[in-house]
């Protein structure tokens, strides 16, 4: 168990130093400059490319594309569906807030094994945009922490470009709002049948922490956990805690 726990640690701190690395690039969330609302059967002509808007896609310059980044020469267009389609623009070159990622240190007691309680049902979860999203809700996943019994249901966004076995935890806890943002996030990997590893120490800060430019997902109710996960993404330095 130890190695394993190891092997969990050293594959955070990459996962840490290769985000840090990626939003000083070209396409983080901090160079995002505008967004381009595209409801589904519009079209956009933006940066010398035509982009329609498709019920499971996009159309640009004439070929079918799933959500992606396209090049526009000084730019980068993010296709964003989530079932409420829209154009991201990036800009590397545009001035950037000066936010630094931070986390908590890595805590091996918030890395669990769990098995997932089944529970479907399609779900419509709020966003931080005027639209729900549409989920389905595949089970819960039952943990404790600090003897406190917790429970999280486990989503998977039914939208364009979601993995098929793609599953996230969106929860918030006691630190949210001070020592961590509002929200935040978790993937969910399998381990073996039946068994999902719920590590929080990878858990991680939506794109709109750092841009009001995304769409992110906001945790359900039964997600608002009241114990405190010390664990994963802090909140950026350099952020007004309430925002």
């Amino acid at each position: 168990m130890s190695g394993d726990i190891d092997r969990a640690r050293d594959e955070a701190e990459r996962s840490r130093e290769e985000h840090r690395a990626w939003l000083h690039g070209p396409s983080s969330y901090l160079a995002a400059v505008a967004r381009h609302e595209l409801p589904v059967g519009e079209t956009l002509r933006l940066e010398g490319h035509v982009i329609e808007a498709l019920p499971d896609g996009f159309r640009v310059d004439g070929e079918l594309s799933g959500p992606r980044t396209i090049e526009a020469g000084r730019y980068r267009l993010r296709l964003s569906h989530q079932n409420a389609p829209a154009v991201v623009v990036l800009d590397a070159e545009a001035p950037r807030a000066d936010l630094v990622p931070d986390w908590f240190p890595y805590d091996p007691a918030f890395h669990y094994v769990l098995a997932l309680e089944g529970d479907p049902a399609d779900v419509a979860i709020g966003s931080t945009r005027e639209h729900h999203r549409a989920a389905t809700r595949a089970g819960w996943f039952r943990f404790t922490v600090g003897g406190a019994a917790c429970r999280l249901a486990a989503l998977h966004l039914r939208e364009p470009g979601v993995a098929p076995d793609a599953l996230e935890l969106y929860f918030s806890d006691a630190t949210s709002g001070r020592e961590s943002y509002r929200m935040r996030y978790v993937d969910v990997m399998l381990e073996s049948a039946g068994r999902f590893v719920v590590d929080f120490n990878r858990a991680y800060n939506p794109a709109c922490v750092f841009s009001s430019h995304y769409n992110c997902p906001v945790p359900p109710p039964e997600n608002r956990l009241t114990v405190a996960i010390r664990a994963g993404e802090r909140m950026p330095k350099g952020i007004n805690p309430q925002r």
